[in-house]
């Protein structure tokens, strides 16, 4: 059964006790927030969606969001003018709806919003136009929502090798495996930031951008090699004769920086670490997220 995979997972926090002495803390339960997780890209119209959810505080038994039904959302696409407002084109305007669609194994999740056409007319469902700005819209429990991102030129994907074999022995069985590297041109002007994602063949029965495998911890920002040719070596083993879909994100800064903080908040060791502030991009009180504009280039190999 295919599932749906997706970044915004609300993490347990551990609180450790010292063998000496006794601490008491006072914790206050935290007010529940709106959680957005948003996708526009230029490739793949199934995944173009929005999750929405709402933390539970922290003294709730559960770890998961709570979905929120019933919202309406909408994406429209528009341009941004000399004088730097933006001209939204109101006929593009799609509703985003929940639903049973195919990828899900068609069953219905609550709180997973996509375009309709999915269904009726794949075809002609939404997909992001690189050099478009998108603008997200969301009214959920009486509150309103918006955010805007930006599909960036794709930065195109001249190969992807795989070498640097090595022999697996951490898993059951020994498997020998290779790491993959990427070749491309980073773009000549200063401050772009890319994203990597792959899917495999076993991977090929999960869902959503959370389901791909990823490595956000790979430094992801042109600040030191701009204008310069990349070969980019994953620590991520793949096994030998395995397919494998590579897909290249060119994103806006406050995009990556959303997804950087991210990770480093959830690898916090717990509420006596340094702590870690998400940088939102979604406008609205009590609301945290982030729409993600992902301009794609997708090179295919089997690994060799």
């Amino acid at each position: 059964m295919k599932k749906a995979g997706t970044y915004l997972l609300m993490t347990a926090m551990a609180l450790f006790a010292s063998c000496e002495r006794d601490f008491d803390i006072a914790l206050k339960n935290n007010q529940s927030q709106l959680i957005v997780e948003a996708y526009i890209n230029n490739e793949l119209p199934y995944y173009n969606y929005v999750v929405l959810g709402h933390s539970q505080g922290y003294f709730e038994p559960g770890f998961e969001n709570i979905p929120v039904t019933g919202a309406m959302v909408t994406i429209t696409e528009g341009m941004l003018q000399a004088n730097n407002m933006y001209n939204w084109d109101q006929t593009s305007k799609r509703q985003l709806k929940e639903g049973r669609l195919a990828p899900f194994n068609d069953q219905f999740l609550p709180g997973v919003y996509f375009d309709p056409l999915l269904i009726t007319d794949p075809a002609n469902a939404l997909k992001g136009i690189p050099g478009k700005h998108y603008l997200l819209e969301i009214e959920a429990e009486g509150k309103k929502y918006s955010a805007i991102t930006t599909l960036l030129p794709p930065v195109p994907i001249d190969s992807v090798t795989s070498g640097f074999h090595y022999l697996d022995e951490d898993e059951d069985t020994t498997q020998m495996k290779a790491r993959l590297t990427v070749h491309y041109k980073d773009p000549d002007t200063i401050g772009n930031t890319q994203l990597y994602y792959w899917s495999t063949y076993d991977s090929r029965e999960n869902f959503g951008w959370g389901a791909m495998g990823t490595n956000r911890f790979t430094p992801g920002v042109d600040d030191l090699v701009n204008g310069e040719y990349i070969h980019l070596t994953l620590s991520n083993g793949f096994a030998l004769g395995d397919s494998v879909d590579y897909y290249l994100a060119n994103v806006e800064r406050k995009v990556y920086n959303f997804w950087d903080s991210f990770n480093k908040a959830r690898s916090n060791a717990g509420p006596f670490s340094t702590p870690v502030r998400l940088l939102n991009t979604i406008n609205g009180d009590n609301v945290i997220g982030c729409f993600s504009g992902f301009s794609l280039s997708t090179k295919s190999l089997i690994v060799q």
